[in-house]
C-alpha cells in the first residue's frame, strides 16, 4: 500500500477532532437544559440509554479514527436520522433555552463537516484502501 495512504489524512484527523467537540458540544447542553431534562418520563429508563448511546457513539469514533470504512457509514446514518429529529426538536430547543439550540445548530454544522472530510479525498480514498487492504 502507498506510504501516503497508510498514514492517515490531516482531513481525517480533523474529522475525529470534530466529532470528539460535536460531543463536547452535547455535554455542554446538558447543564443549559436541566429543567427540560429533569421532566422526561421515566428517567431509570430514558438516562442508562443515554449512556450507551454516548458509549456507542465514542466506539463509532474510535473506529472512524482507525479507518473503519462501516463507522464512517454508520455515523452518517445516525447523522442523518439525528437531522430528521432534531428539526422539529430545535423549534422547542429555541423556546426554552436559545442558547440549547444554538448550539444544537452548531452540533449539526460541526457533524455535517466532519462527515463531508471522511467522505471526500483524501478521506474517501484512506477508508476504501483500508478497507480493501488485506490484514489480520
Amino acid at each position: 500500500m502507498d506510504n501516503q495512504l497508510a498514514e492517515k489524512p490531516r482531513t481525517v484527523a480533523l474529522a475525529v477532532n470534530l466529532l470528539w467537540a460535536s460531543l463536547a458540544i452535547g455535554f455542554a447542553k446538558i447543564p443549559l437544559d436541566l429543567p427540560s431534562l429533569a421532566a422526561v418520563p421515566s428517567p431509570g429508563i430514558v438516562w442508562p440509554v443515554v449512556i450507551l448511546l454516548l458509549a456507542f457513539i465514542c466506539f463509532v469514533i474510535f473506529k472512524i479514527s482507525s479507518g473503519r470504512n462501516w463507522a464512517r457509514i454508520t455515523f452518517l446514518i445516525l447523522f442523518l436520522i439525528g437531522l430528521v429529529t432534531a428539526v422539529p426538536t430545535l423549534a422547542s430547543e429555541f423556546a426554552r433555552a436559545p442558547v440549547v439550540g444554538i448550539l444544537s445548530i452548531v452540533q449539526g454544522i460541526v457533524q455535517g463537516y466532519a462527515m463531508y472530510l471522511v467522505f471526500t479525498n483524501p478521506g474517501k480514498t484512506w477508508f476504501q484502501k483500508k478497507a480493501t487492504a488485506p490484514g489480520p
